[in-house]
């Protein structure tokens, strides 16, 4: 028990580990709040046409109100990076899961007029901003190296996309009884799920190891590799590899990490860019096209439901080929669709358009979020992830805005179409120069040894 073969090394352990039960039903409880997050990210699209008609808005001002909301995600997402690697993981997702079920539950209750709606689903779009970084950083802290992608999909990908979907079917069903205030009564549930989450989610154990916190460490990992628990009860001790420096926001921008941060910055700022400029128009602008409202809606959720299609498929390759170059192919093919949506938006191959853009946009999006999370070690995972989040709001923001000022002008719907494909074929560029760097090792945590890096994605 005293020889240094009794040292366990947590990261070779989590990122060895086999795809065990603890490790599904961890993606089963990350999976509800993020089936929660996706419901709440995109009803928004649905609420949209009753709040225009009920308070007669522009589309400027609901372009203006759907950005709002999106803002708020940059502010939650760039405020819970450094509050996630100082405090854990764990206690800031609590927190973002109690504010987003408040958010809801104020929109449902209090939200009656367009100044007070746009200031509540700001505060919504806080707690959003707070829970997708939180869950890219849990999903790859605990994610095994072989699987990292496709777990990332189960955890990640399947979820969100059914919460969308069902933003399109709660649209279809209790708007119209009920008015769009119903929607947030049901994203009030994020309050039970909160109650769930104190009760059992498990602090990161790469955080708890980065901190020395080794009793903590050994009850994790016998959770996650539960037929290894004797070896670590027994275990002299644990070592995470070498000691890594703090490290914060100008990190990001030192001589190892610059490149990889602006590429990361500025393919998600254009992915994101599409991708909601896209879901909270695309239902809008069928029904200025002549769309039954059926037929609008449904398309909305024809996006959601191919993003766990292309989500699937992106991850399933990133896990075999390199994950870059699935990137770049998939913002490519996301232009492609968007362009034949533009030429086919009135005929019958429109379906087709609209299931791949789905399936490209969100697919490729899917890769991104493991890719920039896998980017960064532990101890500055939680500001890069945060960062990356917060800054690729800008083009989450923008693109709604936008899109809001070209309806109405002449040969709007080709502009808008064309405007999004040009942000996938520009973002496909740029994320194009990270090919010679995609295959290095990613950097980990490190404790009181020399250097031993482990690899935690391909």
């Amino acid at each position: 028990m005293e020889s240094d073969m009794h040292l366990i090394d947590v990261e070779k352990e989590m990122s060895e580990a086999p795809l065990s039960a603890a490790h599904i039903r961890f993606a089963a409880l990350i999976g509800t709040v993020l089936f929660i997050d996706g419901y709440d990210l995109f009803n928004a699209a649905y609420v949209a046409p009753y709040v225009k008609a009920q308070w007669s808005l522009t589309s400027q001002q609901i372009g203006l109100m759907l950005s709002l909301g999106i803002a708020g995600l940059a502010v939650g997402a760039l405020v819970q990076g450094p509050l996630a690697d100082r405090f854990g993981r764990r206690r800031v997702m609590l927190a973002g899961i109690w504010l987003l079920g408040l958010a809801s539950l104020s929109l449902a209750l209090f939200a009656n007029s367009f100044v007070v709606f746009c200031a509540l689903r700001a505060g919504l779009g806080v707690a959003l901003g707070m829970l997708s970084p939180i869950a890219f950083v849990y999903i790859n802290e605990w994610a095994p190296t072989r699987y990292a992608n496709r777990y990332a999909t189960i955890s990640f990908v399947l979820p969100f996309s059914l919460g969308g979907i069902f933003a399109g079917v709660a649209g279809l069903t209790l708007a119209p009884d009920f008015g769009w205030h119903a929607l947030y009564f049901v994203g009030a549930s994020a309050l039970l799920v909160a109650l769930l989450c104190h009760a059992v989610l498990p602090e990161s154990v790469r955080f708890l190891a980065a901190r020395g916190d080794w009793k903590r460490v050994a009850s994790v990992l016998a959770k996650a590799r539960p037929d290894r628990a004797a070896l670590y009860r027994d275990a002299r001790g644990f070592e995470t590899g070498t000691v890594e420096q703090a490290g914060g926001i100008t990190t990001l921008f030192d001589r190892d990490h610059r490149a990889t941060t602006i590429a990361i910055w500025v393919a998600s700022a254009l992915s994101l860019f599409c991708l909601h400029g896209l879901t909270a128009w695309l239902p809008s602008i069928l029904l200025h096209e002549g769309a039954a409202v059926q037929t609008a809606f449904g398309y909305g959720t024809l996006l959601m439901t191919m993003q766990i299609l292309g989500g699937a498929v992106a991850g399933w390759s990133a896990d075999r080929v390199d994950r870059v170059a699935v990137m770049a192919i998939g913002f490519l093919c996301a232009a492609g669709s968007l362009i034949l949506l533009a030429f086919t938006i009135h005929g019958a191959f429109a379906f087709v358009a609209v299931a791949g853009a789905g399936f490209f946009v969100f697919g490729t999006q899917a890769v991104m979020n493991n890719f920039t999370a896998a980017s960064y070690e532990t101890r500055l995972r939680g500001t890069g992830v945060g960062t990356a989040v917060a800054f690729s709001r800008v083009g989450g923001v923008a693109g709604p805005i936008l899109i809001g000022w070209m309806q109405g002008a002449q040969g709007a719907l080709w502009l808008t179409l064309f405007m999004l494909a040009a942000a996938q074929v520009v973002a496909a560029i740029v994320i194009a120069t990270r090919l010679p760097r995609s295959n290095r090792k990613n950097y980990e945590i490190v404790h009181r040894a020399g250097p031993t890096p482990l690899q935690t994605g391909h």
